[in-house]
């Protein structure tokens, strides 16, 4: 009776399947922008050209890309869309789309700037539940998005259909829920990072603003911004 509360049901196949293309085809597809924007070799002096204009990082993110001793080596394999975003968004000269990054983009703006963004918004939704279910409402809403979404991705790219192809292929194939689990525990780890970076950020800003630094001068306290 208690194993049946952890068998596999439509909804969470839905979970999971919607999490392992995320983390799959979408990531992917980021990183081949990257590389097209930024080819691996010249990343070192480019991160380095813009490292002020990125915000904060995470542990894990700034030991990667900005290491204490020599340079990111990699292939962006190791990044994922948290870092791929901040990347695209900083580092690179995509244009921001007609909202502006950050925010949702118009429903048919199919810019790369748009299409990137829908990317990131649709990870933050397949983990905005604390249950590991999906809906089939939900799920072919979100399964809409990207489809899509990877289709303007593969016209960018010039490749072909090569994630069009993916999605399809990820949309009908069989699912073992205890294998993927770990696709949703990877979103929701990204997402926490994402989280405390940025209460890490709004807190920092708190104390600077209401920071008060005593001017011998003047014999009052001036707020500093």
């Amino acid at each position: 009776m208690a194993s049946s509360l952890y068998s596999s049901t439509p909804e969470t196949t839905n979970a999971n399947r919607a999490c392992r293309v995320v983390l799959g085809p979408c990531t992917d597809g980021l990183r081949d922008v990257l590389r097209q924007e930024v080819p691996p070799h010249t990343f070192p002096n480019v991160i380095k050209q813009n490292k002020l204009n990125l915000p904060r990082l995470t542990a894990v993110q700034r030991d990667l890309i900005l290491p204490n001793h020599g340079g990111y080596k990699g292939i962006y394999n190791d990044m994922d869309i948290s870092l791929l975003y901040i990347l695209l968004r900083n580092i690179t000269n995509i244009s921001p789309h007609s909202k502006g990054w950050g925010n949702d983009p118009d429903p048919h703006d199919t810019s790369l700037s748009a299409n990137i963004e829908r990317i990131r918004l649709v990870r933050n939704r397949c983990v905005h539940s604390c249950d590991p279910f999906m809906s089939n409402t939900d799920f072919n809403s979100i399964w809409s998005t990207i489809r899509s979404t990877m289709v303007d991705l593969d016209v960018f790219l010039v490749n072909g259909n090569k994630y069009e192809k993916a999605v399809d292929f990820l949309r009908h194939e069989s699912m073992d829920p205890e294998n993927d689990l770990h696709y949703e525990e990877e979103l929701r780890k990204q997402v926490e990072e994402d989280k405390t970076t940025r209460e890490m950020v709004d807190n920092l800003e708190s104390k600077e603003t209401n920071k008060v630094t005593h001017s011998p001068k003047c014999e009052r306290y001036v707020t500093t911004e």
